[in-house]
């Protein structure tokens, strides 16, 4: 007789990164319409694997696509143009379409424009020089965008292509930003019109200072190496200031952003600009000034016309000051912020003079992002990581102050929100740590008036994944730590299992997260399915439990976090079911960092460690993300020496294995090869495997990495 029951089917790598079956679904480039009702986002046309801009009515519910791809041509011989993002212009007459996707330190190619009422097509700009960041004015008639790192505009109407800046060079920068800003600052567009469109706000940064670093492409016959810019801690960062073209004159004021001469919190004269904008009426720039170790944050205001500056206010702190968002404006003459300068991050009201007007929200609970502001309302909403930092809840609160009232009490889990101009509707996506995201529009009244997208893999259930559950344990120091532990497929109490742990552990992050994953963590049920459990721990220094939790780990990076996951190794190895002399871990990045320093400084409960693009010595990693947590090498020496891997090469016990992609920009290949020397004096046995041409994420090779983390934990764990 036909099994009613069968058993299900198991997860396989080829299913996880080389089958469509189940491909993580997200609702592309959303954006609201200026009728606040209808929206516009990026999905494979009906029938086709091209994309196409989709709009919603969200009265209607009507989903529809706004063009047919294939006839995105130039001309009647060209091939379609593929749409890979958009931007509308002003009038929503138009669209701007880049040839290449936004990606990170990467141009975009040429630009072309749809006209959406003709239904047309036509090129833009026509060059192999590299070109990015392009943006409508606000009245529709221009596009300006950066060229060959200076800025330039094009006239819609007549074609007229005008350079606005002509001083770019090998290593200066006009209206863009070298890496160690965009890694680090999260800063990548560099320029921005004013609201009136008569004048353009700009960066311009110059690294002529910033070491060269040179990283070899072994794909080239001759290895011809990628030459990159970027400043180790204690080195020379790159030097900023900020410049306002007049269109009509051509004429650049440049801002007086530099700090005093006598102010000792600014040593040598150096500092960062974090974040630059246009006040609501354009006759001011806010500007967001930092010291070069970041505990101390200046608002500024400059003047556009003649470029003078004067600080709104300050904040300081003993630690860092995080890097700061974009400032929301109430209004045209108030401010709005997050700060956790009373211990957790809370909204704070100002002045446009800088006066400060209250504190808009309090409690020991903190602010995770401002979702949208109706100011002739007197409301703002934001996501908080409420009742407890594994739960976002989206609220509204008054800009008077009291007490939050929450839009999502009845959907426990994770919930984001992207507002429409007028702040009656938004995208939800919803989600828990076992459901995927759903996506749908709200009103704040609280009406669903339509479903974006219902499920991220429709193909997923068939799996009968197993449940993660979130859980608490208190370390041995008496400090409770959130986890998430996900257990074997056919659990049998009687049995003794294998455990891997996964880690990140940075300052500000979080793994233990009420929160759907994506695709890529199907791996963790995959090894779930295969007999192991999977357990994470969110150590000392992560985010969202209040200001003295994350900052404990001040100028002691890679100490108190690993402490805290060995605690987590030896509470696993007390459950009965758990073997506790088949525990290992895994981490990426700093989550890589730590997994080193647990084979190491933990070698009495750690089996089996990989680590995939490890920091190993802190005086290798990127001068402003360092420096903010550690100060400079000459200031914190100990601190250096203690929390990096390669001190404590000697004390690996267990199975290693060390990858590496060697095109890495980010955590240069160099931290790899030193922590080998290091074992190699220490005479420790270790793997690895390396990805030649492959940067920090080993882009293209997730099927082949994965392979062989499964492998090495088969053989090993």
């Amino acid at each position: 007789m036909p099994d009613d029951n069968p058993r299900p089917p198991r997860l396989t790598l080829k299913a996880l990164f080389d089958s469509p079956e189940l491909e993580e679904k997200t609702l592309r480039h959303p954006h609201w319409m200026k009728d606040g009702r209808r929206l516009s986002y990026l999905d494979k046309a009906p029938d086709s694997s091209a994309d196409t801009i989709w709009i919603v009515d969200t009265e209607t519910g009507s989903h529809a696509p706004l063009f047919d791809p294939a006839s995105l041509r130039v001309d009647d011989h060209s091939d379609p143009i593929p749409v890979h993002a958009f931007s509308w212009s002003p009038g929503e007459t138009k669209l701007l379409l880049p040839e290449r996707a936004p990606a990170r330190f990467s141009p975009q190619g040429n630009l072309f424009l749809y006209d959406v009422p003709a239904g047309r097509m036509a090129r833009l700009t026509n060059t192999d020089r590299p070109q990015r960041s392009a943006k409508f004015s606000p009245d529709g008639t221009l596009v300006g965008f950066v060229r060959d790192d200076d800025l330039w505009t094009i006239d819609l109407e007549t074609r007229e292509e005008r350079q606005r800046t002509h001083d770019a060079g090998p290593t200066t920068y006009n209206g863009r930003f070298g890496w160690v800003y965009e890694e680090e600052l999260g800063l990548v567009d560099g320029w921005s019109w004013s609201p009136d469109g008569t004048r353009i706000a700009f960066f311009q940064q110059d690294e002529s200072a910033v070491p060269e670093v040179l990283l070899p492409d072994y794909d080239d016959l001759h290895m011809t190496p990628h030459r990159t810019r970027y400043p180790c801690a204690g080195d020379p960062n790159p030097t900023v200031r900020i410049g306002v073209i007049t269109l009509e004159s051509g004429e650049i004021r440049w801002m007086d952003i530099e700090p005093a001469d006598d102010d000792e919190s600014y040593e040598g004269g150096e500092f960062l600009i974090a974040r630059m904008q246009w006040t609501p009426r354009g006759d001011g720039l806010l500007v967001q000034r930092m010291n070069r170790i970041q505990n101390r944050l200046d608002i500024l205001l400059a003047d556009p016309l003649t470029g003078a500056m004067e600080v709104l206010f300050t904040e300081t702190d003993n630690a860092w000051v995080d890097v700061p968002d974009e400032v929301k404006f109430a209004g045209d003459d108030q401010l709005l912020r997050v700060s956790d300068k009373d211990g957790w991050r809370h909204l704070y009201l100002h002045a446009l003079d800088g006066k400060r007007i209250r504190q808009v929200t309090t409690g020991e609970w903190d602010i995770d992002q401002v979702a949208g502001i109706d100011a002739a309302g007197g409301t703002v909403f934001f996501t908080a990581a409420r009742p407890g930092p594994t739960e976002r809840n989206l609220y509204r609160v008054s800009l008077e102050g009291g007490e939050p009232g929450c839009l999502t009490e009845s959907t426990c889990g994770w919930n984001e929100a992207i507002f429409s101009p007028d702040s009656l509707y938004y995208i939800h996506t919803h989600s828990t740590i076992n459901q995927p995201a759903r996506v749908s529009v709200r009103t704040t009244a609280g009406d669903e008036k339509a479903i974006l997208d219902e499920s991220s893999s429709p193909n997923l259930a068939r799996y009968r994944l197993g449940d993660w559950k979130l859980l608490q344990f208190t370390t041995s120091e008496g400090i409770t730590l959130n986890a998430r532990l996900l257990m074997p497929r056919d659990f049998d109490p009687s049995k003794r299992y294998p455990v891997l742990m996964n880690t990140y552990g940075g300052p500000g992050s979080q793994v233990v997260r009420n929160r759907w994953a994506g695709g890529t963590a199907l791996w963790s049920h995959l090894l779930a399915q295969q007999g192991y459990a999977v357990f994470m721990v969110d150590n000392r220094g992560t985010g969202f439990r209040g200001a003295e939790f994350k900052k404990s780990v001040c100028q002691r990076l890679g100490q108190d976090e690993v402490t805290d996951q060995v605690e987590g190794a030896r509470y696993l190895a007390g459950l009965e079911w758990v073997d506790p002399k088949r525990i290992g871990i895994w981490g990426w990045s700093y989550g890589g960092l730590m997994a080193t320093l647990c084979m190491m400084l933990g070698a009495d409960v750690f089996r089996a460690g990989i680590a995939v693009a490890p920091v190993s010595d802190w005086r290798l990693y990127d001068s402003i993300y360092t420096e903010r947590y550690m100060r400079r090498p000459c200031d914190n020496p100990d601190g250096y020496h203690a929390g990096s891997p390669v001190t404590h090469a000697g004390k690996l016990r267990g199975r290693f294995l060390l990858i590496h992609g060697l095109l890495d920009d980010n955590v240069h290949f160099q931290n790899s090869a030193r922590l080998a020397t290091a074992l190699h004096d220490a005479k420790r046995h270790f793997q690895t495997m390396v990805y030649p041409g492959k940067k920090h994420g080993i882009e293209d090779r997730h099927f082949h990495l994965f392979m062989t983390l499964t492998e090495f934990l088969r053989r090993n764990l």
